[in-house]
């Protein structure tokens, strides 16, 4: 039995429902949300650059939340399109609002990201990012 061979010229469709991850507050655990992104990014139809751009992201991101959080478990959410990538993370946190605290992350997270947000809201630090096919 031959395997079909994918068309180049075939549609990448979105994924149905979003893909959610719940990692312990480890940052090994960026691992495994890297290669989510990739993978996720490869099904939005992103370049490679689109991709490294996407997997820088998603470490700043856990990186935060490890840091930021009170050791208790992250949770990731992606949520793919035909040309785009959204990824939210979240985490239980005790600490304040200190805008000093994440600027190198944001800074990242400008250059690679289409758009992002971080905050603490309801004793939970939030940040999110989006990224597009370019």
């Amino acid at each position: 039995m031959q395997s079909e061979e994918p068309s180049p010229t075939r549609e990448l469709r979105a994924v149905d429902g979003p893909i959610v991850l719940t990692l312990p507050a480890d940052s090994r655990m960026a691992r495994i949300a890297r290669l989510t992104a990739t993978a996720l990014g490869s099904m939005a139809g992103f370049s490679v650059d689109d991709s490294d751009d996407l997997r820088i992201g998603v470490d700043e991101l856990v990186v935060m939340m490890v840091e930021g959080g009170d050791g208790a478990n992250l949770t990731m959410r992606f949520e793919v399109t035909d040309s785009e990538v959204h990824v939210s993370a979240q985490t239980p946190t005790s600490a304040h609002g200190d805008p000093e605290r994440f600027v190198l992350s944001e800074q990242i997270l400008g250059v690679v990201a289409d758009t992002y947000s971080v905050a603490t809201e309801g004793g939970s630090l939030v940040a999110w990012l989006t990224k597009r096919a370019s």
